[in-house]
């Protein structure tokens, strides 16, 4: 099913239809620079997770979030994370530190398995190697070695703070080389159609640069 820009902007708001395109925002090639620039524009936030960034060269993630608040020291509830999500969710890890590892090689073939899309981790996973070859996508804010116990006694899909980020159940992420961004559920829509926008601005500069214009005259610097 290919899904246009105008399209999706149409019919965002038919439940059915974003039901459909859960998955395939990615689709419309929009990167998180332009969904970040389009949250500042609408919110004066950047909706950045501070540090995150993937493991692997070319990952691209874009989908709903299972939540997860846990201590680094506990990777119980990741587990119970992967469990609890749907296919083609992301699982989002929130810790009080990045010193102990709460996801690693099992971990990210239990997920891939089932389905779920992504894993990204506010603080440290392990692995790396095991993790790259398998082409999971998981995007961390650091790597160890050394993992804690299967306590699991976090919670899942309640609301977390990652950096300053809040992040709720069903909001979105997005994922490329440069990290990660938040966006509400409540204002998805909203920044579609604003990153839409930016990427066509961008196309028009870029297209202008090709003719031999200069870059300060056509940001009227």
């Amino acid at each position: 099913m290919e899904i246009s820009a105008e399209s999706l902007l149409e019919h965002f708001s038919s439940k059915k239809l974003r039901d459909t395109i859960n998955f395939q925002v990615g689709n419309l090639d929009i990167t998180t620079s332009q969904i970040s620039d389009a949250l500042k524009n609408l919110t004066g936030e950047s909706g950045v997770i501070p540090g995150v960034k993937p493991i692997k060269d070319h990952l691209r993630i874009n989908g709903r979030v299972v939540t997860v608040q846990t201590q680094q020291d506990d990777w119980g509830t990741s587990l119970k994370a992967v469990e609890t999500a749907k296919k083609g969710e992301i699982v989002v890890i929130c810790c009080d530190g990045d010193d102990i590892a709460v996801w690693g090689e099992l971990f990210s073939k239990y997920a891939q398995k089932k389905g779920v899309q992504s894993t990204v981790i506010y603080g440290a996973m392990r692995d790396v190697e095991a993790v790259q070859e398998l082409n999971y996508p998981v995007f961390s804010r650091s790597v160890v070695p050394n993992a804690g116990t299967p306590r699991a006694e976090g919670e899942i899909n309640i609301s977390i703070e990652c950096g300053g980020i809040e992040i709720k159940p069903g909001d979105w992420v997005f994922g490329d080389d440069c990290g990660v961004v938040v966006v509400a559920e409540e204002i998805l829509e909203k920044v579609i159609h604003e990153a839409i926008q930016i990427k066509k601005n961008e196309d028009i500069i870029l297209h202008q640069l090709e003719e031999g214009i200069s870059l300060s005259n056509i940001l009227g610097i």
